[in-house]
């Protein structure tokens, strides 16, 4: 079962190093929880020291405190809920079992694990504290010192990843051995040439002299290539500058609706660029790559020699033979006739082909001179007009606003011809009404009791002439001054009706212009924000390769100095310089200070065996001086006492004498046991 596997796995990985615990399944499955915590805590003190701590005296709570916040930080997966505690803190199988599986399978990442922790997690510090202009400045250096923890481990993790084993360096300096005997052999060949030819100095002297100027000339082409590409690079940067200064004054030239979207289409373009810029230089950097690793597979491989290459060379040979052979054999096969035409359809088939590819190339180059064409005569069109003709998607914006008119026009063209059609009918069905009954019942009636009214109106106003005539002057009177304050207030009132006009116009244009300011203000902060993600992710690709750039340059520089070292003592050995002053080669002086070195450790051993010989002895006459101190001490104390006795009179004179005498006769012994 899972079980029994996972108590395999943790006996056999607490058996082994670096615990050792000899360890039987049995005997592991029987532990009492005190002693399977112990093992725990065996397991935790391997990946930190501070879990070294006397279970008996610990607090169980404060014991499941420290665990739990370790398993934490490890990124042990659990729920710490009470079951777990509970567990954990009783010493339980089934809680203690899962965690040793878990840490014993991935010991040796979790004690990298919990020695970062100790310097990467982040020390929680409240607002209010960090108000404070002391604290936040320490909390401040704090993150600095962390920031500079990650740099360094992480250089020290590249450095220890790319030292190079021994094993490579003793063939390297192999390899560099046969590569100077080969040279050394080829001098001596030269020179025993070139001795009986007379004019052989004045040969190398020129020959030398020419290797110079060429070395000049090679340096000079290649500062002249690199002053090129630095060229080129200037005025391709300054033609991006220049067109990206031309969109910038398009955009400033264009209304403020428009404005955000052409924004927006050039941040787009410039991540697109970014993006292609990324691509390139990942792209060289896995070429360097690629070619450094061949480099070092090429230094790696023992130096070719003439049986190699006769070997090789005659490889070839046999490979030609074997060409020649197989092309003879396919000329026979195909001298048959019922090939011939099937040969002359592909021959057909691959001039169509080549004529094809022609032509599309051809069209290719008419479709970019084309578009060059096009570019320059929108140049020309907006320098002459100060403004662009419509674009693409304006055209797309104007013909949708086009159908929607012509939309609207129909259908409201179709209620109008609805709304003539129904009074038509209306006006039809009055004309046949009258035809059919000009005076209609109760009309006369109607006539006959408006005469009354009339003439009981006509009454009335009589009786209330008088009244109205009063009335009707007072009003007059009201209405010539309401008349004149309005011929007054009437300038005010004209320019306060256009200046409501005018500000309703601008209120509806106001937010218009900010409705579409806000949609396009938000969409153009999402996208902002997102490119600026983007931009930020790309910079720290862009740093991290150039971070790995400089590395193997740095390893590069490492290796030329190690060739230089070991060049040079290959010229010390070959005694053509001398390493020091002292000593002719840096062999020489690491055997002198090895020499220097074995006679100061026999020195030292000798000293050591004189010093355990005699060490018994001095130290036994040490204690018996001590003791003889310590007894002549409590005789000089007796003798002062007395003395002191003597002069203060409390003893008579024959008590004295006594006394002094007792001190004085006899022989004085000192007993050493």
């Amino acid at each position: 079962s899972t079980m029994a596997v996972q108590l395999k796995e943790i006996v056999d990985r607490l058996n082994a190093e670096p615990f050792c615990l000899d360890l039987s399944l049995v005997g592991f499955d029987e532990k009492e929880p005190f002693e399977l915590m112990e093992v725990l805590k065996r397991v935790l003190m391997y990946l930190d020291v501070k879990h070294d701590v006397d279970l008996r005296e610990e607090k169980a709570e404060a014991m499941y405190q420290r665990i739990a916040e370790f398993l934490h930080i490890l990124g042990y997966q659990c729920s710490f809920d009470i079951e777990f505690q509970q567990g954990l803190i009783s010493g339980d199988k089934n809680t203690v079992h899962p965690i040793l599986y878990w840490l014993l399978n991935n010991l040796e990442p979790l004690r990298k694990r919990s020695y970062l922790a100790k310097f990467c997690m982040n020390l929680e510090v409240p607002e209010e504290f960090l108000r404070e202009e002391k604290v936040y400045e320490i909390y401040q250096q704090y993150k600095e010192l962390q920031s500079q923890f990650k740099a360094t481990h992480t250089h020290v993790e590249q450095e220890r990843q790319g030292r190079m084993n021994p094993t490579d360096l003793q063939r390297e300096v192999a390899q560099l051995d046969a590569e100077r005997e080969q040279l050394a052999q080829k001098i001596q060949m030269l020179r025993a040439k070139s001795e009986k030819d007379e004019g052989f100095a004045v040969l190398l002297q020129v020959t030398s002299m020419l290797r110079k100027e060429q070395e000049e000339e090679a340096r000079l082409a290649e500062k002249l290539a690199e002053q090129r590409y630095q060229l080129e690079q200037t005025e391709q940067l300054y033609i991006e500058r220049s067109a990206r200064l031309r969109e910038m004054r398009e955009a400033q030239s264009q209304d403020g609706e428009g404005n955000a979207d052409v924004m927006l289409k050039m941040l787009r373009s410039e991540v697109q660029k970014n993006r292609d810029a990324l691509a390139r230089v990942r792209k060289e950097c896995e070429e360097k790559l690629q070619r450094l690793k061949e480099i070092d597979s090429a230094l790696s491989d023992p130096p070719v020699t003439k049986e190699d290459i006769d070997n090789l060379e005659g490889e070839i040979g046999t490979m030609q033979t074997e060409i020649e052979s197989l092309e003879q054999k396919v000329n026979e096969q195909n001298r048959d006739s019922r090939l011939s035409v099937y040969k002359q359809q592909a021959n057909l088939v691959a001039k169509k082909k080549e004529l094809i590819l022609k032509e599309k190339k051809q069209l290719e180059e008419e479709r970019d001179e084309k578009s060059k064409e096009l570019s320059m005569k929108e140049r020309e069109y907006e320098q002459m007009k100060g403004h662009k003709f419509m674009k693409r998607d304006e055209f797309k914006n104007y013909a949708a606003s086009l159908r929607d008119k012509s939309a609207k026009f129909k259908r409201l063209k179709a209620e109008l011809s609805d709304l003539r059609h129904e009074v038509s009918v209306l006006v039809r069905t009055e004309q046949i009404l009258q035809a059919k009954d000009p005076t209609p019942a109760g009309l006369r009636e109607t006539e006959v009791a408006l005469e009354k009214a009339s003439v009981e109106k006509s009454q009335v106003d009589k009786a209330k002439g008088k009244t109205l005539d009063e009335i009707s002057a007072i009003v007059a009177k009201i209405n010539a001054q309401l008349k004149e304050k309005k011929n007054k207030l009437a300038p005010q009132i004209k320019a306060l009706r256009s200046v409501r006009q005018n500000f309703q116009q601008v209120e509806v244009k106001y937010l218009e212009k900010k409705s579409a300011y806000d949609q396009a203000k938000s969409s153009m902060d999402g996208d902002l924000s997102k490119i600026t993600a983007e931009v930020r992710q790309l910079e720290a690709e862009v740093l991290d390769e150039e971070q790995g750039y400089h590395e193997l340059n740095t390893k590069l520089l490492q290796e030329e100095s190690k060739l230089q070292r070991v060049q040079r003592e290959a010229r010390c050995l070959r005694k053509e310089d001398r390493y020091s002053d002292k000593f002719a080669t840096l062999t020489e002086e690491y055997t002198a200070e090895i020499e220097r070195l074995d006679k100061l450790c026999n020195s030292l051993r000798e000293q050591k065996k004189q010093v355990e010989s005699t060490h018994k002895g001095n130290l036994k006459q040490k204690q018996a001086f001590v003791q003889l101190e310590r007894l002549m001490k409590i005789k000089l104390k007796v003798a002062n006492q007395e003395v002191q006795n003597i002069a203060d009179g409390r003893y008579g004179a024959g008590i004295t004498r006594s006394v002094m005498d007792a001190s004085t006769a006899g022989v004085e012994r000192l007993v050493i046991e």
